[in-house]
């Protein structure tokens, strides 16, 4: 029997020891988790301010598991587990919505807009000699076939460089900050001119005159107005059609159909458009912004049902 007096001295020799260092993760190398484990987590990502209660803000991790069809490796965030792409694409979203947020301050600031039309922005820095970094949208006069007729050239003047301070250095990042959402115009700008975004029909190098890159032209429809609305003619732009076909496995005559495509009428100022239809339901009709929020509704709704197929494993509490 151990008496009490063999009980404090065992402890009394324990005082001043530090434990041993759970081991680390043998798995992967990105774990930050110690000893036995089975949920593989990286450390929090989170954005350095806070929001008004003091709490994080946007926190994401990598995550793997191993479930009913191997690893289930995907990043947390925003209360979804997210692929990779998911991950770029959400984020992608952000900055847009980031680039929002900073016109409102400028708004505040009595700044010009952004103008999401410009063809050509720059960033210098205090001493350069010239522009650090350019870019403008410019058209090749003889493009080859297949390769896109308008493009965005980015540059720098020649032999243009500065030696900066910290002060000089914090200028020249908020100035890159500023060019940033103002090149994703850019883009977005160049996306419309090749038909790729919202916006006319062009006639792309190498591709059917009149027509978008994504047509169907077989299938593009060409209607004639009304002499007394002035006569001429107008396109139905169709492009092809993805479609799924889901059934369970007791009724398979019980199926739902859907089906997504894109299309853009001459006649209609809205632009491409996104058009989805289940069954024979009426039809819906997406700009990209609802494009954009369709997406992430879809994938909420992919994330919940991953979710719900893992669960489907566990068993009842006895």
């Amino acid at each position: 029997m151990t008496s009490v007096r063999e009980t404090t001295d065992a402890g009394q020799l324990n005082l001043g020891q530090t434990e041993p260092a759970a081991a680390q993760c043998t798995v992967y190398p990105w774990c930050a988790e110690t000893g036995n484990h089975s949920m593989h987590l990286t450390a929090y990502v989170e954005a350095p301010t806070p929001d008004g209660y003091g709490d994080c803000v946007l926190p994401a991790n990598v995550m793997a598991e191993d479930g009913p069809d191997g690893v289930d490796l995907s990043v947390g965030f925003l209360d979804l587990n997210l692929t990779a792409d998911q991950t770029r694409g959400r984020v992608a979203e952000l900055h847009r919505h980031l680039d929002a947020v900073a016109a409102l301050a400028d708004i505040v600031d009595g700044r010009a807009p952004l103008e999401p039309g410009a063809e050509t922005y720059s960033v210098s820095a205090a001493g350069a000699t010239g522009d650090l970094i350019s870019s403008e949208i410019y058209r090749l006069d003889d493009p080859k076939p297949g390769e896109p007729a308008v493009r965005i050239a980015v540059f720098g003047q020649p032999e243009a460089d500065a030696d900066l301070d910290v002060a000089g250095a914090d200028q020249l990042v908020a100035d890159l900050e500023q060019y940033l959402p103002r090149l994703r115009a850019q883009r977005n700008h160049l996306a419309t001119i090749l038909g790729t975004g919202a916006g006319g029909p062009v006639r792309p190098a190498g591709g059917t005159p009149g027509h978008y890159p994504w047509c169907n032209t077989s299938a593009c429809i060409t209607h004639e107005y009304e002499e007394r609305d002035g006569g001429g003619t107008y396109t139905e732009h169709i492009g092809h059609e993805t479609s799924v076909t889901v059934s369970d496995d007791g009724h398979p005559e019980d199926t739902i159909a859907v089906a997504v495509g894109l299309g853009a009428d001459e006649s209609f100022t809205g632009g491409t458009q996104v058009y989805v239809n289940v069954g024979d339901l009426n039809g819906l009709a997406f700009n990209p912004a609802g494009v954009d929020k369709l997406i992430g509704q879809l994938d909420t709704l992919t994330s919940a049902l991953r979710t719900m197929r893992g669960q489907m494993d566990s068993e009842a509490r006895p």
